[in-house]
């Protein structure tokens, strides 16, 4: 998919790597990295292959100025074990962060810090899962039982205001329309919104509205 939208937006990829799960030796990763000389890089890696990684790039001299990393499975949770030092600056992509100005989300993370204590923080993945529990039950209520297929036909238009914003089911697919926002950590570790969609994106799971996709469906 990445290769696919940078063909298609005059983007050229210098290289591609890819490593196992909990991996953490990246110095010679970094390397091909730096003798690359990208304008920005884009990480997939998950779980705690992101601390060494950003550890060890920050190790051999990469700021966030000169070479940006965007993210897709860093959040303020994973920013604290990370450290912020080694990782303030670089961009992440998600729906929701601590910061994002609803008054919904104002309501949440007061709530969470109060269970949970002030040194607490929030998260996409956090929200998304309370957010589930919470589609499911209006799902149930007007399907007026538990019945998975009964639930799932229910489902479709539901629409709740979450902390993140306003989130719909689409019936074709039981996928969610969402917010997109690209964010910049802050030293503080907490995430600065710097983009969003402007409103809440159509799900496509396949792909099928982008024409630079054509075919990766099929792959």
């Amino acid at each position: 998919m990445i290769k696919a939208y940078a063909a298609a937006n005059g983007m050229q990829v210098l290289g591609e790597e890819y490593t196992p799960l909990g991996h953490t030796e990246y110095s010679t990763l970094v390397n091909k990295v730096v003798q690359a000389g990208p304008d920005a890089v884009f990480n997939t890696l998950n779980g705690d292959s992101n601390v060494a990684f950003f550890k060890q790039l920050k190790s051999a001299g990469v700021s966030a100025e000169a070479m940006p990393v965007l993210s897709v499975s860093v959040a303020e949770e994973e920013v604290k074990g990370i450290g912020v030092d080694n990782i303030a600056g670089h961009p992440v992509a998600w729906n929701y962060y601590q910061t994002t100005d609803t008054p919904a989300n104002q309501a949440f993370v007061k709530a969470f810090k109060a269970a949970y204590g002030e040194d607490k923080v929030t998260s996409d993945p956090m929200q998304a899962g309370y957010n589930a529990v919470h589609l499911w039950a209006e799902a149930v209520k007007k399907a007026g039982t538990t019945e998975v297929e009964a639930v799932k036909k229910a489902a479709g238009g539901i629409a709740l205001e979450r902390p993140e914003g306003l989130v719909t089911i689409d019936g074709e697919n039981q996928h969610l329309y969402k917010t997109a926002r690209i964010g910049v950590i802050r030293p503080d570790g907490l995430i600065e919104q710097v983009w969003d969609s402007g409103e809440p994106i159509k799900p496509d799971p396949y792909l099928k509205g982008y024409s630079w996709a054509g075919g990766l469906a099929e792959e």
